[in-house]
């Protein structure tokens, strides 16, 4: 057997061995660090969308008698002060289906004014929710991963270059940052 070959079949060798003795353990500690944190912010934008989207069910359905009462999207024209286009895109309301004869504009008003309460009830209740939403818990593990991941990889990898290669530390989840990823919405004006 040559140099080139026993080289190789030692190296496969104590790759073996060192898949074996990985297999006897779980994942290492930095990976497990890393999987729970992003489990952990998986499951708060679940729960934000589910709950965001729960809230903006009236906001939807008013969207909808809108567009119901309405012949086509520059029907806001005669009632509001700007188009409401943003809001079937913020509200991830299904595309309006406009109808072939619009309401009096008595109707559109009553409406209209329907659909700004709801907005504005949905504004306040999101508003509170994100507030009083409980971000310790997701800030601590944000907090150990920054401390432990690197050191922890290092401890395996046996080197500090490579341990800190491709890491980035996380910022803390504060409730500006909730607001810009789920935001409230812009409230629609009546003229006149």
């Amino acid at each position: 057997m040559d140099e080139a070959e026993e080289t190789t079949s030692t190296t496969s060798g104590a790759d073996t061995e060192m898949q074996q003795v990985l297999g006897l353990f779980d994942l290492p500690a930095f990976a497990r660090r890393g999987q729970e944190l992003e489990h952990s912010l998986a499951r708060l934008d679940q729960h934000c969308r589910r709950e965001r989207g729960a809230m903006l069910e009236m906001v939807r359905l008013r969207l909808r008698q809108w567009a119901s009462a309405s012949e086509g999207p520059e029907a806001w024209q005669t009632i509001f002060t700007a188009p409401l286009d943003p809001l079937w895109t913020l509200c991830e309301a299904e595309p309006p289906v406009w109808s072939g004869r619009p309401s009096h504009r008595r109707r559109q008003r009553a409406i209209a004014r329907d659909l700004i309460a709801s907005i504005e009830r949905f504004n306040r209740r999101w508003t509170e929710y994100l507030e009083t939403l409980k971000l310790e818990r997701i800030n601590f593990l944000i907090d150990q991963y920054n401390r432990y991941y690197v050191l922890e990889k290092e401890c395996i990898l046996s080197s500090v270059r490579l341990a800190a290669r491709n890491f980035t530390p996380k910022s803390p989840v504060t409730s500006e940052q909730l607001f810009e990823l789920y935001p409230i919405l812009p409230v629609p004006l009546l003229l006149g």
